[in-house]
Order: C-alpha cells, then sequence, then structure tokens
C-alpha cells in the first residue's frame, strides 16, 4: 500500500474534523455570549500548550509528515491566535493536501526521515515515521483540540471527533449473496 493512502485521507479528515469543531464551538460561544477570544486561552493543564497550539500542531504535523514523505522540507504554520486564523490555516492546509497525488510518495516507505532536536536526531524508515509518530501526533493534537472544546461545553460529541463515516446499510443489505 502506498503511504499516501495511509497519510492523506487520515490527515485530512483530521483537518476537516478540527475545522467542523471550530464552527460549532463558535456557534456555542456566541450562543452563551462568550467572547471567541477565549478560545485562545483553553488548555487542559497548565502546563499544556493552549488551543490555538494545537491546531496548528495538526496542520504541521499533517503538513510536514506529507513534505518528508515526500523528500520535501517541511512547511510551518505559526502564529495562529483568531478564530478566523484558525479556520484559514484549516482550509489551506486541507487545500494543500488535496493537490497530492500517490505517484508523489513512491519510495516514501522506506525514505530516511531525520527530525533533529537539540536533544539529537531521531531517524525512521517512512513507514515506521508515519505510523509511529506523524499519524499519532495529528490525532493526538485533534483529540487534545476536541477534549477542550467539549471541557467548556460546546455541543460536541465522538460523532463529530470520527467526521465523515459510510452510510449505514440496512441488516439485509450486508448480506453477501450466494
Amino acid at each position: 500500500m502506498c503511504l499516501y493512502q495511509l497519510a492523506v485521507p487520515s490527515f485530512q479528515r483530521s483537518l476537516r474534523v478540527l475545522l467542523s469543531l471550530l464552527g460549532k464551538a463558535e456557534a456555542h460561544f456566541c450562543e452563551e455570549g462568550r467572547d471567541a477570544v477565549e478560545f485562545t486561552a483553553l488548555r487542559l493543564a497548565p502546563t499544556m500548550h493552549a488551543f490555538p497550539f494545537q491546531i496548528e500542531a495538526a496542520i504541521n504535523n499533517a503538513l510536514g509528515a506529507t513534505a518528508r514523505l515526500r523528500g520535501l522540507p517541511a512547511p510551518r504554520v505559526e502564529g495562529l491566535v483568531t478564530l478566523s486564523d484558525m479556520r484559514q490555516a484549516l482550509a489551506a492546509a486541507i487545500a494543500e493536501l488535496e493537490t497530492l497525488k500517490p505517484h508523489e510518495f513512491d519510495g516514501a516507505e522506506t525514505r530516511e526521515i531525520v527530525l533533529s532536536s537539540p536533544k539529537g536526531a531521531r531517524h525512521f524508515e517512512g513507514l515506521d515515521y508515519l505510523l509511529r509518530l506523524a499519524l499519532p501526533n495529528v490525532h493526538f493534537h485533534t483529540a487534545i483540540a476536541y477534549a477542550l472544546l467539549r471541557k467548556e461545553g460546546a455541543g460536541i460529541g465522538k460523532r463529530d471527533f470520527l467526521g465523515d463515516l459510510p452510510a449505514r446499510r440496512s441488516p439485509a443489505s450486508n448480506s453477501v449473496g450466494v
């Protein structure tokens, strides 16, 4: 299986979920007469990054992973403050992911991915990087953003986190004909 098929649809889903969650949370805040600027201060714990960082991290991990897997430098989104900033960045990231083609990921499974840090570099093969770091990171930051909004009483639930799912079939249509 091409890493495109593992990465891109999952990243698109997560970023679309975040965009939808922002809309529902903003409507909830407005109904309560709360200022949307409160989004910038939301955090689960005092030592945890605030809400805008969660959006930035989801975008940066999704776009960074798809760039690295294609052998390109990772772009970075920083400085998101307002809901408008977050919506625009999410929409731009989704649009960027939509331009990617499966053939661009040829050889990505074994491509060396090196992540440098002051503590030392981590070396991955592409498939390992995607499965052990990139996908979990995007899902983590999406889940944290969801939890922050849910904690604030936004009318969202598990179905909102899961995003689009295939339509249900009646039990009779689930059986395989002989």
